[in-house]
């Protein structure tokens, strides 16, 4: 808290002579150091802006207008004027910290990944196009997430090379996957439910099978699993129950997610290794045996746990407070596809959307 200096009262010559004078010269001084801190702040900012502008050219081809970003503790924020959901954020020393921009394909002036979009839409939906691009550069993500005009395709480029799209309208699977389907469903609820999956989405790879995603929801579970079309090998599948109970506050919830991180905790790397292989069998028919698993480590992925084994796909699962497991995912293909919900790129001046399963 700020503390207000008291001066005694020491008569009025004093105030209007030896104390004011002291004021004025303080405050001059003071206007001083705030002009030169200020002159300084500036050309700060106008580096920075130069810089911001030099790396938009450089991803998309187009030289920009940029002003003043959203104020933040120590990063320096811009936008591209017109542009309202714009992230362009660098430290003061110069160092990116993020970059995110909606652009209309057709808007692209070359850029660092105009050509490799048009190459990636035609090979992995030939006859379609890309429309709407989302553009990310920072120390999580780099590369772009493109959608046609309907937005009902997709295609994820990683700056590492990992491609694939995602079909968010499917036809019918074929016959095969949808017979796989209806005995993988019964499967995952031990016979309870027989029938109601329902395709959701269809994961497109360059030269590789589809991956056929289905959905299953009830007032008392949802189930997601997923099927390579050739092998008819399930991918991922994730069983989880709902207590019917949807109106807990931001509190209750994040007081319940820490009850559990902590309950995970106190379980051994050897019981997690134990109850993993038991339920990965039992719901994906995978054997761990040879696996290494290792824990989540960061603050948003406790949950979470990665088993490697040389020569073998790596496999991410989701443990629940008991120790038992409800979710895998199989990265067959070196690609840590998302089978949840995913991005809408939506309009370039327009707030990204986000698609709910």
């Amino acid at each position: 808290m700020n503390k207000k200096k008291i001066f005694p009262i020491l008569g009025v010559a004093l105030l209007s002579g030896s104390l004011l004078g002291c004021q004025i010269s303080a405050q001059a001084n003071s206007s001083s150091k705030v002009n030169i801190n200020n002159s300084q702040d500036a050309k700060l900012d106008q580096k920075l802006m130069q810089t911001a502008q030099d790396k938009l050219k450089e991803l998309t081809g187009n030289t920009y207008t940029l002003i003043q970003g959203t104020a933040m503790k120590d990063f320096v924020s811009f936008k591209r004027e017109n542009f309202k959901y714009d992230t362009i954020t660098y430290k003061p020393n110069g160092k990116l910290e993020n970059i995110g921009i909606n652009v209309n394909y057709e808007d692209l002036n070359g850029g660092k990944y105009q050509t490799k979009l048009k190459e990636t839409w035609e090979a992995l939906f030939p006859g379609e196009t890309p429309k709407y691009v989302s553009i990310s550069e920072s120390i999580y993500r780099v590369g772009t997430i493109s959608s046609n005009a309907k937005q009902n395709k997709q295609v994820y480029m990683e700056e590492n090379g990992e491609v694939h799209g995602v079909n968010y309208a499917p036809d019918d699977a074929p016959a095969s996957v949808q017979k796989k389907a209806a005995q993988v469903l019964s499967q995952l609820t031990n016979g309870k439910v027989k029938k109601g999956e329902k395709l959701d989405r269809v994961f497109v790879l360059d030269g590789k099978p589809n991956v056929y995603q289905y959905n299953y929801k009830s007032k008392t579970m949802n189930v997601s699993f997923a099927i390579e079309e050739q092998s008819l090998e399930l991918l991922q599948a994730g069983v989880h129950h709902n207590s019917g109970n949807n109106d807990d506050s931001y509190k209750e919830h994040q007081n319940k997610e820490k009850s559990k991180d902590a309950k995970i905790k106190k379980l051994t790397l050897d019981t997690l290794m134990k109850n993993a292989t038991k339920d990965a069998k039992t719901m994906l028919n995978l054997d761990l045996k040879g696996y290494k698993g290792a824990r989540g480590t960061n603050a948003w992925d406790k949950d979470l746990m990665t088993f490697t084994k040389k020569g073998a796909p790596t496999v991410i699962a989701t443990v629940d407070a008991d120790g038992s497991f409800n979710d895998f995912i199989v990265e067959k293909y070196g690609l840590q596809l998302s089978f949840g919900g995913n991005t809408i790129v939506g309009a370039p001046n327009e707030e990204p959307k986000l698609l709910i399963n």
